[in-house]
């Protein structure tokens, strides 16, 4: 029993998982500048991100998934005006294919590979190549160690089996209830005020906002179809630039800061009622 031998497990646990979402949200925050996505530099970004992640803030394993993904985005916003991308298609790759050892649905983001190469223009058949081996050289490693040892080769099951979702607000806590409406009504006007605007943004703002969209809806359908719930964290980068292009962009600066300040105190109600109960 791990308490028996160390007894503030728990807290030390927690205070990983504050630690890594800060830095993560940090992380998120500076890409995003620095990639010229947003261009507005602020620190919104970083506390969508830490919001957004409100009911999820203990659960170790996701967040760290989520830090890999952070990686990944990295390299994929890295693809711009690249003559000779290959380096950074292949570490793209790698990340996807060591965090399918935990979730293995996850390879389905090397489709995000691909697309984005296509929309920086710089596909070519050694990316679609690259891409492939990227993802199959953690397990080739895997499977040598495993061949030597004598174990069973481990192939990753991807399965595909639609989630259903059971939604019942009603029997939801009051905290739950104000936050998800709250979240709801940000994340429609996001997407509705970033497809307006899209057109007038810069032509790597924009190009970078198509992956991101793409980003979405695949980790989407990754939440969909896989069997861990918790993997809704894998969405929460992408959303969190989205509804921070809203908080940045929207021109009726009182609607969006209410909107925001309703958005931070559902969230630390939230957090103080799971405390107390």
């Amino acid at each position: 029993n791990t308490h028996e031998f160390f007894p503030y497990s728990s807290i030390l646990i927690i205070f990983f998982c504050i630690t890594m979402t800060i830095f993560h949200s940090i992380g998120l925050n500076n890409l995003i500048y620095e990639k010229d996505v947003i261009k507005k530099p602020n620190f919104i970004l970083s506390f969508v991100f830490l919001l957004l992640n409100t009911p999820f803030v203990t659960n170790h394993k996701m967040i760290f998934f989520s830090f890999g993904l952070l990686f990944f985005l990295y390299y994929l916003l890295s693809l711009y005006k690249k003559k000779q991308p290959y380096s950074i298609v292949f570490n793209a790759g790698m990340i996807i294919s060591l965090l399918s050892f935990y979730i293995p649905n996850v390879l389905i983001l090397f489709v995000l590979i691909i697309l984005s190469t296509a929309i920086f223009r710089n596909l070519d058949w050694r990316v679609i190549f690259l891409t492939l081996l990227s993802l199959l050289v953690p397990y080739i490693f895997l499977w040598s160690f495993q061949y030597i040892t004598g174990n069973y080769l481990y192939f990753p099951d991807i399965n595909l089996r639609f989630n259903p979702i059971y939604f019942d607000f009603l029997s939801m806590n009051i905290h739950q209830q104000i936050w998800t409406t709250i979240i709801f009504i940000v994340i429609i006007i996001s997407f509705y005020e970033l497809f307006r605007w899209m057109y007038k943004k810069s032509i790597r703002s924009r190009e970078s906002f198509i992956i991101i969209l793409f980003y979405f809806f695949i980790s989407t359908l990754l939440f969909l179809f896989t069997q861990n719930t918790c993997s809704v964290i894998i969405l929460f980068i992408p959303l969190s630039i989205i509804i921070t292009n809203f908080f940045v962009y929207y021109k009726k600066n009182l609607v969006a800061e209410l909107i925001f300040f309703l958005f931070l105190f559902s969230s630390i109600f939230y957090r103080l009622s799971m405390i107390n109960t």
